[in-house]
């Protein structure tokens, strides 16, 4: 009896078992943060993506093909494509949003201005998460758009 009583006041091992605690735990948190993190990033790769085919599109006019290579192309990250394909539009252009018309001739809506093209280009990232588990629900695909006035 006396040795058990000896062996509750030690406390040689007691770093061990509050790591062992913690430990599991804090790993949890880690791989959540590197998780996020990917996330945010690779939503920025397909920001920038669809900015990129925009820009091209706004320099040289819309050319589909060429479009969705501009945006495949912007940056390393080889999960980022042009889905949906790149589309035009004609549109008028309000303080918040830009109204779809049917054609160049149809008249915008309470305005002297003639309807602009549009070009519409959308860029589609797949994130695949280091710790995937019911526990967080995290996206399966980041999407991004950018629309631009080409005429």
């Amino acid at each position: 009896m006396k040795r058990f009583f000896k062996l509750l006041r030690d406390r040689s091992g007691s770093a061990a078992i509050e790591f062992g605690a913690i430990g599991g735990l804090m790993s949890v948190c880690t791989l959540g943060v590197v998780d996020v993190g990917n996330m945010v990033r690779l939503s920025m790769q397909a920001n920038y993506a669809a900015e990129a085919g925009a820009g091209y599109a706004f320099r040289n006019g819309f050319d589909a093909t060429q479009i969705s290579t501009a945006v495949t192309t912007a940056t390393r990250a080889n999960v980022v494509s042009a889905t949906p394909g790149p589309s035009e539009f004609y549109g008028c252009a309000t303080d918040t949003a830009i109204t779809v018309v049917s054609n160049a001739s149809t008249p915008c809506p309470n305005s002297t201005l003639n309807p602009g093209l549009y070009a519409m280009v959308q860029a589609a990232a797949i994130f695949t998460p280091v710790f995937n588990t019911p526990l967080f629900n995290y996206p399966s695909s980041l999407n991004a758009t950018s629309i631009v006035r080409i005429q």
